[in-house]
């Protein structure tokens, strides 16, 4: 059976009187997204849902945002084709919309922690003043990290807590390391929400090089990337069309006369 890498690079950080948490996403396919603003169990939920897959991440009304990255070494990157012949979708998808539905960061850990055996990787789920971290693999259990909030953190795709997670020598390895250091000293110098996702795209190597943050290589590539404000309760997409199948939209689904709380903004780069 062909397996997944789901290769990214997941950002925290307090800007002044901001948090925020940013994502790049690397696929091998090309997805279609959607973004979903929607209620569950009864809460404002707003998050990037990839539609080949069943992939979500984002955020709800009370300002509390998750989003994650994989360590899952030794898995073939043919997400796509193994949905497809499988007819299996991502149980991550429908773990992560349950640990949004929560109302308190308390319930949203433990959902993110237990619900159908709980999200793997790195997982950060954040408010506006509290941050925890959450490191697991199907091999590890859970370590749980609690930040001071003023401190930008980041994680790639190899463990951080765990020694043995995720990626441990060769290119990839390498890779993982040096997208994490890059972002790190990125993020440190930014001061700006604004700038957050474009200065992730920068390339600080050769533009087809598996080093950038944002990638261009045959191999992987990196095909959106996600903004969740959690101190104004704003979801920003932006996505490359030429690295997507195809955008559905926003698909917004509330009761008559329902005014939202999250604000959404969309832009192709």
């Amino acid at each position: 059976m062909k397996k997944i890498i789901n290769e990214c690079i997941i950002v925290h950080k307090r800007l002044g009187d901001t948090t925020i948490m940013a994502k790049n996403r690397d696929r091998m396919y090309k997805p279609e997204l959607e973004v979903v603003h929607e209620l569950i169990n009864g809460v404002e939920v707003a998050y990037l849902h990839d539609v080949i897959t069943d992939w979500s991440e984002g955020m709800n009304e009370f300002g509390i945002g998750v989003v994650n990255t994989a360590l899952m070494v030794g898995f073939d990157e043919k997400e796509k084709q193994l949905v497809k012949k499988t007819g299996k979708k991502s149980k991550d998808g429908v773990k992560i919309r349950e640990s949004l539905g929560q109302k308190n960061l308390k319930d949203t850990i433990k959902t993110a922690t237990k619900f159908m055996g709980g999200i793997k990787g790195h997982t950060f789920v954040s408010t506006e003043d509290k941050f925890i971290s959450i490191e697991t693999t199907s091999k590890h259990n859970p370590k749980f990290t609690i930040h001071d909030n003023s401190k930008p953190v980041v994680r790639t795709n190899h463990g951080h807590d765990h020694w043995d997670a995720g990626y441990t020598e060769g290119p990839d390895y390498l890779s993982s390391k040096v997208r994490k250091s890059s972002a790190e000293k990125i993020i440190n110098k930014t001061n700006n929400p604004t700038n957050i996702l474009s200065n992730m795209r920068k390339d600080l190597f050769d533009t087809e090089s598996n080093l950038n943050m944002s990638r261009k290589t045959e191999k992987m590539f990196t095909s959106s990337q996600l903004l969740l404000n959690l101190s104004e309760l704003k979801l920003e997409l932006n996505y490359y069309s030429d690295k997507v199948e195809k955008f559905h939209g926003v698909k917004t689904n509330f009761p008559k006369g329902y005014e939202p709380k999250i604000k959404i903004e969309v832009k192709k780069v």
